[in-house]
Parts: structure tokens; C-alpha cells; sequence
């Protein structure tokens, strides 16, 4: 378990503390909210510096990494839709997404290949996680919250968007993939 690896799993574990600031009202709790969930964006950002400045990259990274960032983004946006922040149809365009790609990875991995991210998957997940997070600031009504939440409204439309390309250039492939996985499975 190298360092890139612990801060991958220490992300996946941080969703518990982000959810209990969220929903255990004390003094100041959905601050500390927007700050776990800034720290958690930071160890997404270090594990891969760590994981390519040590060399190691491992597939274990890989995949756990995706699932690491799914478990916070997708967390948030039950919490954003739930407390009236987000639109319902935005986040189930992305959680299929989301459930749609994992499945296709999962299916990849039968036939040992591991899919990492691509360009338009970071995009799309830079782009969420910018919303989430002016979603979630306005929410906390740090700041002007009228004017956050309408520009988290916009940067998350943009994120629909990026989603749908990036559910896209994944499943351009699927067909290969299926196929591979098929003669794996003969």
C-alpha cells in the first residue's frame, strides 16, 4: 500500500466524516464540510503526483481511485438534490454515467485490462467537482449564497455536458471490450 494508494483509500473513508458535518447540525458544521471536502479534492490531486513521481502507478490505484472519487461526487449530489440545490435530472444523467463506465471497466478487467481515466473522464470529473463544490459553499451560505448557487447551477450544467462526451469516448470502445471479454469467458 504505497502512499498514492493511502491517500486514494483515505478519500473513500472521508465521505463518512464529510456526510456527518453535513447532517449533524453544530456550529459550524457545514463549514467543516467544505473544508473535508477541499481536502478530500487535494488527496485526489497528491495520489497522482505520488503514484507518477514514485513510478508507482498500480492497478490497484486505478480502479480504486475512480471508485474513490464516485463515492464523494455522487454522495454530494444526493445531498445537493435532496436539499433542493441541484436538479434531479442532472445527477441521475451522471450516476448512470458513473454506473455505466464502472460496469464497463469491471467487464475490461475480466479480460485484464485495466481502463484508467481518459482526458474527457478528468474533465468531467474537474468539472463536477468544481460544482459540488460552489454548490456547496452557497449551500453553507458562505459567501454571496443567491449568486453561488446560481453559478454551481451553470458550472453543473457544464459537467451534464462533459459527462455525457466522456460517457461517450468510454463506450465508443465497448464493443472491444465486450468481445475481448467474451473469448476471455470461451
Amino acid at each position: 500500500m504505497n502512499l498514492a494508494n493511502q491517500l486514494t483509500v483515505a478519500r473513500l473513508v472521508g465521505v463518512a466524516p464529510i456526510m456527518l458535518a453535513i447532517y449533524i447540525p453544530f456550529p459550524g458544521a457545514l463549514t467543516l464540510a467544505v473544508v473535508l471536502y477541499v481536502a478530500a479534492l487535494i488527496t485526489d490531486y497528491l495520489d497522482g503526483v505520488a503514484a507518477r513521481s514514485s513510478g508507482k502507478v498500480t492497478n490497484f490505484g486505478k480502479l480504486m481511485d475512480s471508485i474513490a472519487d464516485k463515492a464523494l461526487i455522487v454522495s454530494l449530489f444526493f445531498v445537493l438534490v435532496g436539499e433542493g440545490v441541484m436538479a434531479a435530472w442532472m445527477a441521475a444523467i451522471m450516476v448512470i454515467r458513473e454506473f455505466g463506465v464502472t460496469g464497463l471497466r469491471m467487464v475490461a478487467l475480466e479480460s485484464g485490462e485495466v481502463i484508467a481515466a481518459n482526458s474527457w473522464g478528468k474533465a468531467k470529473m474537474n468539472s463536477q467537482s468544481l460544482a459540488v463544490f460552489v454548490l456547496l459553499v452557497g449551500y453553507a451560505g458562505i459567501g454571496p449564497a443567491d449568486t453561488l448557487l446560481t453559478v454551481g447551477w451553470i458550472l453543473m450544467l457544464v459537467a451534464v455536458v462533459l459527462t455525457v462526451i466522456s460517457g461517450w469516448s468510454y463506450f465508443k470502445d465497448a464493443p472491444r471490450i465486450f468481445a475481448a471479454a467474451a473469448g476471455e469467458s470461451r
